[in-house]
């Protein structure tokens, strides 16, 4: 009797063990709830997959970013504008000002608050949704499954920020530092935002930092303004934002009862686009059933000039969800490499590098600049096109025939390549 009393209740417990472990085991978990997050959660369930995300957050939650949404994305999410119902700021004037000079530029966007838009984009993702949890040790069992605060997948995503725990798994290189930001997002009386503002409701002012290391942002949207200042070299950011502050305040372009809510900048940082980052994308087992992947900022795709992260976020997320869909998840980099935004990511870094170089090759050259009218003609024109191009890109334009500028990148190469040369060849003599 007592035998059997004690094999019924070892079997019924094993039973429950196994039915738990059944009941809590999907295809893929997603650790972070994000626009990459719930767009690669998206694409996954609409193909059928049984998909958890995990978020230490409860949504809605606040969101430090300006919210910058480019026509493209629409057609990555595969909806329209207006399908989205929470706060939408439709912009067709870019207001930028660059060495003294302030310039309108005609292109076109959207502004969101983030607070409601990734909401809005988890809970339509169709995916099983665990708030407020905390995902600390990552583990990995005898059956192949990740295990993440009691749930078990064969395929982790990591789409958990710029330090998402999925990214030690992975550790894609870091051949550069992340970028700093200064920001905030808060209410203001919509009287004071409409008469201050430079433009319409929604038009994005610029402030271009001189040496181009950097920009700052005032965003009116209706009854609330989000501010900050972003620079390559984190340490320069605070520094960035006062003088940035300084120049909106005497151009009367911040409300005046604005000034506590100014003083609660908050700071974060993250990486830019670098192609050596796309070998730590994902990491596949030798089946090709499952791995760990990155996606979003956890992998650090932002567009290398304009620091926009929402876009290259939502594209990462559906080409990893369709890799897995397709039973080719090793596939994730190529796709990553290749997709049109992310081939115009890595010209755009590489004018980016091949421009500095080439800036600094110059300078040690020619240490005295001309100051003569024609110089000075020249750099209006410079400062033009710097203003018109950041806007440009900051709209989320593709780029214009990309072939022709990959011909040009070769030339810049080998420009480069030859002044590093010469410059060689006159250290020795």
């Amino acid at each position: 009797m007592g035998e059997w009393l004690a094999h019924s209740v070892s079997l019924g417990i094993r039973t429950a063990c196994a039915r738990f472990r059944t009941m809590s085991v999907h295809d893929v978990i997603v650790v972070g709830g994000g626009p990459a997050g719930s767009t690669c959660a998206r694409f996954l369930t609409r193909a059928g997959l049984h998909v958890a995300v995990v978020d230490r957050a409860r949504f809605p939650r606040v969101k430090l970013c300006s919210g910058w949404l480019s026509p493209t994305l629409w057609d990555v999410l595969e909806m329209s504008p207006y399908d989205y119902p929470g706060g939408r700021w439709e912009w067709l004037t870019c207001h930028v000002r660059y060495g003294g000079e302030a310039r309108a530029i005609p292109c076109h966007g959207w502004f969101v608050r983030r607070f409601e838009f990734d909401d809005f984009l988890l809970r339509a993702s169709g995916a099983e949704l665990h708030f407020g949890v905390s995902v600390g040790e990552i583990e990995r069992d005898g059956d192949g499954l990740w295990s993440v605060a009691g749930l078990r997948a064969r395929h982790l995503v990591g789409a958990g920020g710029t330090h998402c725990p999925v990214a030690r798994l992975c550790e894609p290189p870091r051949p550069m530092g992340p970028v700093g930001v200064q920001e905030h997002e808060f209410r203001a009386d919509p009287a004071a935002v409409a008469r201050t503002r430079l433009g319409r409701d929604g038009e994005p002012e610029l402030f271009l930092h001189d040496d181009l290391s950097g920009y700052s942002w005032n965003v009116p949207k209706t009854d609330w303004l989000n501010v900050g200042s972003g620079t390559v070299d984190p340490k320069g950011v605070r520094a960035a934002w006062q003088i940035a502050r300084a120049s909106f305040r005497a151009a009367g372009h911040l409300p005046s009862d604005a000034d506590a809510a100014l003083d609660a900048m908050k700071g974060y940082s993250y990486y830019l686009y670098h192609p050596q980052h796309l070998r730590g994308a994902a990491r596949v087992d030798a089946d090709g059933k499952g791995g760990a992947y990155l996606v979003g900022d956890s992998l650090g795709l932002a567009q290398p000039i304009t620091a926009e992260g929402i876009l290259p976020a939502t594209v990462s997320g559906r080409l990893l969800a369709e890799a897995i869909v397709a039973g080719a998840p090793a596939s994730y980099p190529t796709r990553l490499a290749t997709h049109p935004v992310l081939a115009d990511y890595q010209r755009v870094f590489r004018l980016r590098e091949t421009a500095s170089s080439l800036r600094r090759r110059f300078s040690h050259a020619s240490p005295l600049r001309s100051t003569s009218p024609s110089n000075d003609l020249l750099s209006r024109g410079s400062r033009h096109a710097v203003s018109k191009g950041f806007a440009w890109m900051f709209s989320g334009a593709r780029l214009p025939v990309p072939r022709l500028i990959d011909l040009a990148l070769v030339a810049l190469d080998g420009a480069d390549w030859w002044l590093g040369r010469h410059r060689a060849s006159e250290g020795r003599t």
